[in-house]
């Protein structure tokens, strides 16, 4: 099934990548600024942390290219690489990641990829307080069985997120906050996934049933 994305939404999700780099990029002008203004001992520190904010930025927009931009439409993705994706975005937040290799040599389609991502993405925006979340991959025939669950104080997932994911705002509705959430269910709709979503204290889980053909004829 074919998916058209219109330019409006193209900016709005450039506005939200925009957004998040914004934090990272601006400490690294920031320190770069001052190694012009001052000299001595605090100069190692002041590299350090330009070093650092140089390297959040780089990781963050490795993340963005694969699971918003066209960076993520080859034909797979190894677990492995998707994991570290993921780690390396939420490296520099307070929430962690847990992944555990299924053991499976599995390849994820780009656009089932870039979905997963995103969801990872979206249940660890749920959790201000911070968290864990873990992704489980299991293989069943042709279908990848993938439940994302974050455990964090507060961990709740927005109503109009939750109403955007499931397809239940209109296009002309859309903002910067629920973009990604949109992006999602673009992304849902154009792989076949069935997500199913449940809540409870502290708890936000995304169970999806991701189709694999490509496993059924291995």
């Amino acid at each position: 099934m074919n998916v058209s994305i219109d330019l409006a939404i193209l900016e709005l999700v450039c506005s939200r990548l925009c957004h998040n780099m914004v934090g990272p990029v601006g400490a690294a002008t920031n320190g770069i600024e001052l190694l012009r203004d001052i000299s001595g001992n605090q100069n190692e520190d002041i590299l350090d942390m330009t070093d650092e904010s140089a390297r959040t930025a780089w990781r963050r927009l490795e993340f963005f290219r694969v699971a918003f931009g066209h960076g993520g439409g080859r034909s797979g993705w190894s677990e492995a690489e998707l994991a570290g994706l993921a780690a390396g975005m939420l490296r520099d937040t307070r929430v962690s990641l847990n992944w555990p290799a299924s053991g499976s040599e599995i390849s994820i389609t780009g656009r089932g990829g870039k979905l997963i991502l995103n969801m990872v993405f979206l249940i660890a925006e749920a959790m201000p307080r911070g968290g864990e979340v873990k992704v489980v991959v299991r293989a069943d025939a042709d279908v990848l069985n993938i439940a994302i669950t974050g455990n964090g104080t507060g961990a709740m997932l927005n109503e109009r997120i939750l109403s955007t994911v499931r397809g239940r705002v209109p296009p002309d509705d859309l903002d910067s906050r629920v973009i990604l959430a949109h992006l999602a269910c673009l992304q849902a709709v154009a792989t076949d996934t069935d997500i199913r979503w449940d809540f409870s204290q502290d708890q936000v889980q995304a169970n999806m049933k991701l189709p694999q053909p490509e496993m059924a004829d291995a």
